[in-house]
């Protein structure tokens, strides 16, 4: 019993001994879980420390990797059964590991999958690239059809179903980019992953040693984890961002004077760079890259979907809308004051702007990105102009214009795809720079995630559909090229090395091999000699035609 006042307090022996015992127990609860807390964080540790160290050595294997690419030293071959070595290394890491922290057993398919892949390049090289690559774009086909399915399913559904649904175009459309370049697909991704690796390991090893209070509540080896901590505290301030908008947001304050000047130098590069182009001057060209004020719009139209301000970015893309058919009606207007048009249509700075490949693509790629980072630093806004020759975006709407005024509508469709390819490349890339400088808040960017994801995966679904008619363009490039250099070497063997005759002109065009040949007498050889050349040296029968212009000698006397 206890005694209030200022008297001594009476315990019990009994509840003495016991209050004793649970005094001691307790004691020895606190001191259990200290214990048990010590052990998870040096569990905890082991396990970042095992994750970073696995990271690392991805790192290192692809550092490796690229070196040997980048050196050239080894063959195809060789490069094969190195990426098949590394794929079973990576696929038994992950085996074990998987294994060893007895997780379901799903998450084995990855590493056996690249443990077979491996064991396939060592045994079958040669064509197993392409097989790869036959493999990975079926896959992605697959994947694509599955996402359709579900959004029809749940057509009534809004949000993430609208993302599910052009995800689902997405893969269908570089499904078919990989099935038309397996061998490149494959060889791309490799080389993407080890890059990949490098720059994760780059990150992670710089996160655990720049933040380690912060590595202490994050793995270092949680990429995803570590880059959204990264950029929470990268967010551009609100006079940075207000510059920005006011820079790429031509609707803002002073909206009619801007768009105005706009109008104004849209119609000045157009006439400058039309007659440019009819005068094949390239110092001409570039001058009208450098007034035109089209870069402006079209960062704006990805700074609005980054944010996921619709009507930004609406209003920014009417814009670029109707500068692009301003230009590409005032080029056909003024074509009709460029004489000898059949020969303007023909010189280099024409015929340069309507064939575009994948190198365009990667081109405007960079340039976007160069764009957007210049857009957000005033300190590195005089590279923009660099930027605008790099890009060239009205030169080559004033190629449609000219040559739909002459009726060449094959070049018009080139250079409107070439325009294309620069257009969605910038506002795609111009928004991951955005996202990286820190341009947006993310409290926004989480509440409309699933806008600002449909947004740019239908600008991404673009981009892949415009790739596909890049790599058909670039791949009949490539082969006209090598069926005129294998047509030349046809000639060369067919004339012989004692020939007195020179070879003036080869041209290739539609499966007829047209041949000039300059010298004196006696003449050419058999033309059935040549083509029976021509089909060993080029692979398929092509029909020749051989024109021989004798040349004489006359000596005064």
């Amino acid at each position: 019993m206890v005694c209030h006042g200022l008297g001594a307090i009476h315990v019990p022996n009994g509840l003495r001994n016991s209050h004793g015992r649970m005094l001691a127990d307790m004691d020895n609860h606190d001191s259990s879980i200290s214990d048990n807390t010590g052990v998870r964080e040096e569990t905890n540790t082991a396990t970042k420390q095992g994750s970073l160290a696995k990271i690392i050595t991805f790192g290192l294997v692809g550092v490796v990797f690229i070196l040997l690419m980048a050196s050239r030293t080894i063959s195809l071959r060789a490069t094969e059964e190195i990426v098949g070595f590394v794929l079973i290394v990576i696929g038994m890491i992950e085996f074990f590991g998987v294994a060893r922290k007895r997780k379901a057993h799903g998450f084995l398919i990855a590493p056996s999958i690249a443990i077979a892949a491996g064991f396939v390049l060592l045994i079958w090289p040669g064509e197993t690239l392409r097989v790869a690559g036959l493999v990975l774009g079926a896959v992605i086909v697959a994947r694509g059809i599955v996402d359709l399915w579900g959004a029809a399913r749940k057509w009534h559904e809004t949000g993430a179903n609208s993302w599910i649904f052009i995800r689902g175009l997405v893969a269908l459309a570089a499904g078919a980019f990989v099935l038309l370049n397996p061998q490149e697909s494959v060889e791309f991704v490799v080389i993407a992953s080890a890059i990949l690796a490098i720059a994760r390991a780059i990150l992670s090893v710089s996160f655990a040693v720049t933040h380690r209070d912060a590595a202490a509540t994050i793995d270092p080896a949680d990429t995803t984890a570590v880059v959204t901590y990264w950029l929470t505290r990268r967010e551009l301030g609100r006079t940075e961002a207000e510059a920005l908008e006011q820079t790429v947001f031509l609707f803002r304050s002073g909206a009619r004077k801007r768009l105005w000047r706009f109008g104004i130098f849209m119609a000045l590069s157009t006439a400058i760079a039309t007659f440019g182009i009819a005068t094949d001057s390239t110092a001409v060209v570039i001058g009208a890259m450098l007034i035109a004020p089209f870069m402006a719009p079209i960062l704006g139209v990805s700074a609005g979907l980054i944010n996921g301000r619709l009507r930004a970015a609406s209003l920014s893309a009417l814009i670029v809308f109707t500068g692009v058919a301003g230009t590409i009606v005032l080029s056909w207007l003024l074509s009709a004051m460029i004489p000898n048009l059949e020969a303007v249509i023909a010189n280099s700075e024409v015929t340069s702007r309507t064939a575009p490949s994948l190198l365009d693509l990667a081109i405007a790629i960079a340039a976007g990105a160069a764009g957007a980072y210049g857009v957000s630093r005033i300190e590195v806004s005089d590279a923009l102009p660099g930027v605008a020759v790099s890009i060239a975006l009205v030169p080559p709407l004033a190629v449609v214009g000219i040559t739909l005024y002459a009726g060449d509508y094959s070049q018009a469709s080139g250079a409107l795809l070439l325009f294309l390819t620069n257009l969605f490349s910038i506002v795609l890339m111009a928004g991951l720079v955005f996202l990286l400088v820190g341009y947006g808040e993310w409290s926004r960017l989480y509440h409309r995630k699933d806008r600002i994801r449909t947004s740019f995966a239908v600008v991404a679904l673009g981009a892949v559909l415009i790739a596909i008619p890049l790599t058909l363009t670039g791949r009949n490039i490539i082969g006209q090229a090598t069926d005129l250099r294998n047509a030349s070497d046809a000639v060369v063997e067919w004339l012989g090395e004692d020939s007195t005759l020179r070879i003036n002109e080869i041209s290739v065009s539609d499966g007829i091999v047209n041949v000039q040949l300059i010298g004196p007498k006696p003449g050419p050889p058999p033309s059935a000699l040549l083509s029976g050349i021509m089909a060993q040296e080029v692979g398929r029968a092509m029909t020749t035609r051989v024109a021989w212009v004798e040349e004489q000698v006359l000596v005064s006397r």
